[in-house]
């Protein structure tokens, strides 16, 4: 594998993964416009999204201390967020499982990815002026979170975006709506990467592995990854988040232009 090609599939990734512009939709519309064959992709693929797992990990490792504290001791509090988190990453296991082949054949063709970053950016622009009020999580608004998150399964549809936007509709402040956005999305990166390397370990792509580059790949998609969940946190706090809406309606457009 190339180093600088992989070098900037993990920026991408460990960018798109947190900031609310779709990491699906980019790396589907980059490598197709830049023409981007990477061998072995699908490793690549699975290393990066390790990286930026780790990257909430680390973000997030003094919350989901107290939680699994919490948790262990009984505190009612740490149980419950933890099946609310179970009740938001449910639709998306469903679809995932029941319409894999289907979304498969999303991903083969860019201009679906463009045209859903123009949904995602109508979206964040269209739930920009909501105030966030004294909200707080229930079962009810975990399975509305839940169900954007399963849309966002789509090329081109964020899904810290729709998360975190979905989220503010039932008054949940900013920030508290990113921290459960990003702890709802552990079990999933945890599971995509832990049923992909099973996959690739049991088939013959693991002669063709380059460790060090891959190595390399996981190390930088991680420290990216941490620096724009960094930022988009602080973009949230600041009342910018509406300004993504902008960048993925210019990608959008820009993508379906070039794909024409």
């Amino acid at each position: 594998m190339d180093w600088f090609k992989i070098s900037l599939l993990a920026v991408i990734q460990g960018i798109t993964e947190f900031l609310p512009v779709s990491s699906s939709g980019h790396l589907v519309i980059f490598k197709h416009v830049v023409g981007l064959d990477v061998v072995s992709g699908a490793t690549l693929e699975i290393v990066l999204h390790a990286g930026t797992l780790v990257s909430i990990l680390i973000f997030y490792r003094k919350r989901i201390g107290a939680l699994l504290r919490g948790f262990i001791s009984g505190e009612h509090a740490s149980r419950r967020y933890g099946g609310l988190v179970v009740v938001g990453i449910l639709p998306a296991i469903l679809l995932g499982l029941f319409a894999r082949h289907g979304l498969e054949r999303l991903y083969e063709r860019p201009v679906w990815a463009g045209l859903f970053l123009l949904v995602t950016g109508g979206y964040l622009l269209g739930t920009s002026g909501v105030k966030a009020t004294s909200g707080t999580l229930r079962p009810v608004s975990a399975v509305w979170i839940g169900l954007a998150q399963m849309v966002a399964l789509l090329p081109g549809i964020s899904r810290s975006g729709s998360t975190i936007c979905t989220a503010r509709l039932f008054g949940i402040a900013p920030k508290k709506a990113a921290e459960f956005s990003f702890l709802m999305s552990i079990p999933l990166l945890a599971g995509v990467v832990l049923y992909e390397g099973v996959r690739w370990i049991r088939s013959d792509a693991i002669a063709w592995v380059d460790g060090w580059a891959l190595g390399w790949g996981f190390i930088l998609s991680a420290a990216v990854g941490y620096g724009a969940l960094h930022w988009l946190v602080s973009m949230l706090e600041r009342g910018r988040f509406w300004h993504f809406g902008i960048y993925c309606l210019v990608v959008g457009s820009i993508s379906l232009w070039l794909l024409r």
